[in-house]
């Protein structure tokens, strides 16, 4: 879960470009966004919780400096933080939380016939976690626990010494940012808290980025993207199968498309987020950066 920090903490929105303008780039990408809007949000299943209240807070903290509060909601309301227990407590329901099922998560309908969406919803099969084999069952109980998890300690231990897994890494993190500022990290300003971000060690503030990034913007039947929130700020139309976007109607002889998400022409009505100078501005030197050119 390694990932490389945004140009400063809380990504491009502190060297003066738009959160929400630079998400539409970084963000709305299968990778991370692996469901979809609708009317409610699923609960997780009930877990034995890992982290205290006082790291709870603190992790709230930290996950507003990586995606900062504004107008809208912030890393610790967009739900990282359960998004991070639900992960240290994946092995506390059976099977483990790790990989959701599928295939649908019952936001879409099927289609009819003649390829209109039809009230007929599938059940949320995404709830519904997929068991482990034992070669990946052994392997996220080394992420998670460390080589404590394992019966015998990890399969390198010998080689490359113990592996220390997500709940030591996460635990030991927001003690030393704690021990750092002297004081509560909810009790900091968003600016304080930032400067506490930055004097933390690389690999805890890269693993925190990918943590509060996943909590964000991945399904929420893993715990966070609360109330879609995630998907809302990137404009993203999540999961829309098994409807999908376009049916074909053997009658006609045509497809019927999305009115608010065709696929063969631009969405109607205006830019819901115009790219201003200063992100096109990013995007270029980026692109330009990892060897690409631009095109007229």
């Amino acid at each position: 879960m390694s990932s490389t920090p945004p140009p400063g903490p809380g990504g491009p929105s502190s060297s003066g470009i738009a959160r929400r303008a630079f998400l539409r780039f970084a963000v709305a990408t299968p990778a991370i966004a692996s469901g979809a809007c609708g009317s409610s949000t699923p609960q997780p299943p009930p877990t034995t919780g890992f982290l205290t209240d006082a790291e709870r807070r603190a992790l709230g903290a930290l996950a507003n400096v990586i995606l900062p509060p504004d107008d809208l909601p912030g890393g610790e309301a967009l739900g990282a933080v359960s998004y991070v227990e639900r992960t240290l407590t994946a092995f506390d329901v059976s099977p483990p939380a790790i990989f959701a099922g599928g295939p649908y998560s019952g936001r879409s309908p099927f289609p009819n016939d003649d390829g209109t969406p039809s009230s007929n919803f599938p059940p949320n099969d995404f709830k519904n976690f997929v068991p482990l084999d034992r070669y990946a069952d052994a392997a996220w109980r080394l992420t998670i626990f460390g080589s404590a998890g394992l019966m015998g300690g990890g399969p390198n231990d010998a080689v490359l010494g113990a592996v220390v897994g997500l709940r030591d890494k996460i635990r030991n993190g927001l003690a030393a940012a704690e021990k750092t500022a002297g004081q509560p990290l909810e009790t900091l300003s968003l600016a304080d808290a930032t400067g506490i971000y930055k004097s933390l060690d690389s690999d805890f503030r890269d693993l925190v980025y990918s943590l509060v990034c996943e909590g964000a913007f991945s399904a929420p039947e893993y715990g966070g993207n609360k109330n879609f929130g995630g998907w809302k700020l990137a404009h993203f139309e999540g999961d829309v199968m098994p409807y999908g976007f376009s049916q074909y109607d053997p009658a006609e002889g045509v497809y019927r498309e999305l009115a608010n998400a065709p696929v063969s022409f631009p969405n109607p009505g205006p830019d819901p987020e115009p790219v201003n100078d200063d992100t096109w501005s990013f995007v270029r030197t980026v692109v330009s950066a990892l060897g690409g050119q631009e095109f007229p």
